[in-house]
C-alpha cells in the first residue's frame, strides 16, 4: 500500500513520532499501574525507563539497522506477559499504606520487578526513538526541537482528552498502533500489523468482570457482584447473609463495597456514637467520599447537610448509579468532584464535623515525583486548614487501616500540634483489626467517652511532622529508605552500562556533558514546579496534565525566542536563572495563596515557571549551535534519568532542597559548556 506523500515528509514524521512517544509514555504509565498491583506507587520508575529509552534511541541514530521493526513484537510480548502473570510488587514497606488484594498473583520484590519493568520499557522506547534521533539530524537543531515539542504537546492534549472521556485502554493502544503503522518499514508490514492487531485484541479481552471495566483518570475500575459481606471478614458480628451486592475494585484491588447502613462496617458509625450523649451535627464535610458509604451514614444519623468531596469523577458517578442507599440523590447532599485541599481553599463554609474517610490512594499525583494523590491532605498545613473550617465546637475525624503503630502516633502528633490538645483515638481489640484506628481532634474531642472499649487519649511521641515542603506521611523520618536507594542503584548501574554499550564513542564525555547536566537539573525544576502547582490548584489529573502541558509550552516559547534572537552572552542567561532559583528558594509558596484564583494563577505561573523559562532559553541557545543534534538531545534525555533518580532525595530534603541540587547541576552544565567553548575557540 502506497502511503500519502504527507507521511513521507520528514517534518510530519518527526512530529508524528514525537506525538507517539509522549502518547505511548503516558499510556504505558497508566496501563501498567492498573495491571501490576502496587506499581501505582512507583510509576516514576516507569517514566525513568521511558526517558532512558528515548535518550538511548536518539544516540543510536548512526546505526543502519532500524530497531523500530521489532517494536510491535516487543510490545505484544511485554503486554502479554503482564496480563498473564498478573504480578505485583511485594508491598512490605513500613512507610506505605496500601489496600490488600483478594487475589494472589505472582509476588516479586521491588528490587526485582521494578528493574524488569524498567528494562522492558527501556527496550520498547529505544526501538521507537531511534528514528527520532535520525530525524533530528535532518533539520537545523532548533527547528527539529520545535517539531519535537509540538508533537509532544499534541500527544499530551490527546491523552488528556482520552482521560476526560474515560475511553478504555484498548482504544489507547489502537490509537498508538494506527499512528505507528506509517513509521514501520514497509517490507515487514504484514507481520507487524498482525502483532499490533493481536495486542489491541488482547487488551480488549482483558476485561472479565460482570458490570464494567471503566477507566477513570486515576484507576481501572471494575464492578463485580458478590454475595459475601466483606465487612464480615473483620467484624464477625456483621451479618454475613445478604443478597448480591456490588464491590468496586480499583486496579484489581478491592476498594469499597456499596453497602447499606445496616450492613456497613462499624467504623462509619463511630463518629456519631463515641460520645456519652449523641451529638447533633448539622453540617458535615466528607473528604474521600467515594461511592457514598460515609455520606449514607451521616444522613442516617440525622445530619442536615453533607458536602461530599471526591477526587475521582468515575467513582462518584458509580456511587450515584449503584449505591443501594442512593446518598448522592438526597437533597441534603452536595457532591464536589475536586481535590480536598483545593476545595478547602475555595470554600468559606464552617462544619460541625469534618471526616477524612479512608482517603488513601494507589497512585502518584504526578509521575515525575513521589507525591501520592493524597499526600497534601496529611500535612500540618492541611490540618490547620481543617481547623479553620470547624465551628467553635467542631470535630475532626480520620479513620483508616493505618497498618503500623508509628503511623497512628505520627498523625496524633500532628493533630496535637495543630489543635493544641491531645487527640483521642479508638482501636479495635481484635488482632487483625489492631491497625485500624479512628482519630478524633478539635474542640468536641474532649466530649468523647473514654470509658468505652478501645478508646484512649494520645500522647506526643516526637515524630517529624509531614508538611507541604516534606509531604511524606508514610516515612517515619526524613530519609532515603534502603529499598529506594538499592533499587535506584540497580537502575542507574544498568543505565550506565546500557549507554556505554550503545552510544557513539565520546558522545557524553565531550559534546553531551552540558546537555546531560541540563537534563538532570531540568527534571528537578519540573518536579518542584509541578508538585507546588498541584498544591496551589489541587492534585487532580486535569491540573497535572495542564501543568505538564504548560511546562512544554514554556519550553516552546523559549525555543521560539532562541530562534528569533541570538543570545551571544549565555552567561547572562545563567545569571537570570540563578536569580530565579534563589527567589523560588527564599519566597514561601503560601505567598501565592491569593483568594482571587486568576491572580493566583498568573503570579504562580510567573514565579514557578521563571526558572524553567530561563533554563530552556539556555538549552535552546546552546542546542542551536550543536553539530550533533541527536547526541545533544540524547544526552539531555539521559540527564533526565539522573535527575529523576536525584528527585528521591526530596524524601530527605523536602522539595525546596531540590532547588539547591538543580542549581548545582546547572553550575556543572555552565562549567562544561565554557570548557567546550574554550576548546573549540581558535588559538
Amino acid at each position: 500500500m502506497r502511503l500519502p506523500s504527507l507521511f513521507k515528509s520528514d517534518s510530519f514524521r518527526l512530529f508524528l513520532i514525537s506525538f507517539l512517544i509522549l502518547f505511548l509514555e503516558l499510556a504505558c504509565i497508566r496501563w501498567l499501574s492498573s495491571y501490576v498491583l502496587y506499581l501505582g506507587y512507583f510509576t516514576n520508575f516507569v517514566l525513568l525507563g521511558c526517558l532512558l529509552g528515548i535518550g538511548a534511541g536518539a544516540l543510536l541514530a548512526h546505526k543502519s539497522t532500524r530497531l523500530i521493526k521489532w517494536l510491535p513484537i516487543l510490545m505484544f510480548v511485554f503486554f502479554t506477559t503482564i496480563l498473564f502473570t498478573r504480578s505485583q510488587v511485594t508491598p512490605h514497606f513500613e512507610y506505605l499504606i496500601y489496600f490488600t488484594s483478594n487475589i494472589n498473583p505472582l509476588q516479586l520484590p521491588a528490587y526485582v520487578l521494578l528493574p524488569l519493568i524498567f528494562i522492558s520499557i527501556t527496550a520498547i522506547f529505544t526501538s521507537l526513538s531511534q528514528d527520532l534521533g535520525v530525524l533530528l539530524t535532518q533539520f537545523p537543531p532548533l527547528k527539529a526541537y520545535n517539531l519535537n515539542i509540538l508533537g509532544s504537546l499534541a500527544g499530551i492534549a490527546s491523552f488528556t482528552l482520552i482521560s476526560a472521556l474515560s475511553l478504555p485502554s484498548w482504544v489507547w493502544m489502537l490509537v498508538a498502533a494506527i499512528l505507528l503503522i506509517p513509521l514501520l518499514p514497509r517490507g515487514r508490514s504484514f507481520g507487524n500489523n498482525i502483532f499490533l492487531l493481536a495486542g489491541v485484541v488482547l487488551i480488549f479481552t482483558a476485561s472479565d468482570y460482570a458490570y464494567a471495566n471503566i477507566w477513570s483518570p486515576y484507576y481501572r475500575l471494575d464492578l463485580i457482584e458478590v454475595k459475601e459481606n466483606i465487612a464480615h471478614r473483620f467484624w464477625p458480628s456483621q451479618n454475613s447473609d445478604r443478597p448480591e451486592h456490588i464491590l468496586l475494585l480499583a486496579n484489581g484491588i478491592a476498594h469499597q463495597e456499596f453497602a447499606t447502613v445496616e450492613q456497613g462496617p462499624p467504623y462509619y458509625q463511630l463518629p456519631y456514637t463515641a460520645f456519652t450523649q449523641k451529638p447533633i451535627f448539622q453540617t458535615v464535610l466528607v473528604v474521600g467520599a467515594g461511592g457514598g458509604n460515609d455520606v449514607a451514614f451521616a444522613l442516617a444519623n440525622g445530619v442536615q447537610h453533607v458536602d461530599a468531596v471526591e477526587i475521582d469523577p468515575r467513582i462518584a458517578a458509580l456511587g450515584e448509579k449503584y449505591h443501594p442507599e442512593n446518598p448522592y440523590g438526597d437533597p441534603r447532599v452536595t457532591l464536589y468532584v475536586d481535590d480536598a485541599r483545593s476545595f478547602l481553599e475555595k470554600t468559606d463554609a464552617k462544619y460541625d464535623l469534618v471526616i477524612f474517610a479512608l482517603p488513601d490512594s494507589l497512585v502518584l499525583a504526578a509521575t515525575t515525583s513521589n507525591l501520592r494523590l493524597e499526600s497534601y491532605l496529611f500535612t500540618l498545613e492541611s490540618f490547620q486548614s481543617v481547623k479553620e473550617h470547624l465551628k467553635p465546637d467542631g470535630l475532626f475525624v480520620l479513620y483508616n487501616f493505618y497498618r503500623y503503630d508509628w503511623l497512628i502516633d505520627k498523625i496524633n502528633d500532628m493533630l496535637y500540634t495543630v489543635f493544641g490538645e491531645p487527640p483521642v483515638y479508638h482501636r479495635y481489640s481484635e488482632l487483625h483489626l489492631a491497625s485500624f484506628a479512628t482519630l478524633f481532634a478539635g474542640p468536641k474531642a474532649i466530649e468523647v467517652d473514654l470509658s468505652q472499649p478501645g478508646f484512649a487519649q494520645a500522647s506526643q511521641k516526637g515524630f517529624t511532622p509531614a508538611t507541604d515542603n516534606w509531604p511524606f506521611l508514610y516515612i517515619k523520618e526524613p530519609s532515603l529508605p534502603a529499598f529506594y536507594s538499592g533499587t535506584l542503584l540497580i537502575l542507574l548501574f544498568f543505565s550506565a552500562i546500557y549507554i556505554r554499550t550503545i552510544s557513539p564513542k565520546g558522545a557524553i564525555s565531550q559534546h553531551g556533558l552540558p546537555f546531560f547536566f541540563m537534563g538532570a537539573a531540568f527534571t528537578l525544576l519540573e518536579v518542584k514546579s509541578i508538585v507546588q502547582f498541584l498544591l496551589l490548584f489541587g492534585s487532580t489529573w486535569l491540573v497535572n496534565s495542564l501543568v505538564f502541558f504548560a511546562v512544554l509550552l514554556v519550553v516552546l516559547i523559549a525555543n521560539w525566542l532562541a530562534v528569533r534572537y541570538k543570545f551571544t552572552r549565555v552567561w547572562i542567561l545563567y545569571v537570570f536563572l540563578f536569580l530565579a532559583l534563589a527567589a523560588n528558594f527564599i519566597i514561601p509558596l503560601k505567598t501565592f495563596l491569593l483568594e482571587n484564583l486568576t491572580f493566583r494563577y498568573i503570579l504562580a505561573t510567573i514565579f514557578l515557571f521563571s526558572p524553567i523559562f530561563f533554563a530552556n532559553l539556555i538549552y535552546s541557545t546552546t542546542f542551536r549551535d550543536t553539530k550533533q543534534a541527536n547526541v545533544a538531545f540524547g544526552a539531555n534525555l539521559l540527564g533526565t534519568v539522573m535527575g529523576g533518580a536525584a528527585e528521591y532525595l526530596s524524601l530527605y530534603t523536602g522539595y525546596q532542597g531540590l532547588i539547591i541540587l538543580a542549581g548545582l547541576f546547572y553550575f556543572c552544565a555552565f562549567y562544561f559548556f565554557r570548557r567546550m567553548r574554550l576548546k573549540s575557540s581558535p588559538g
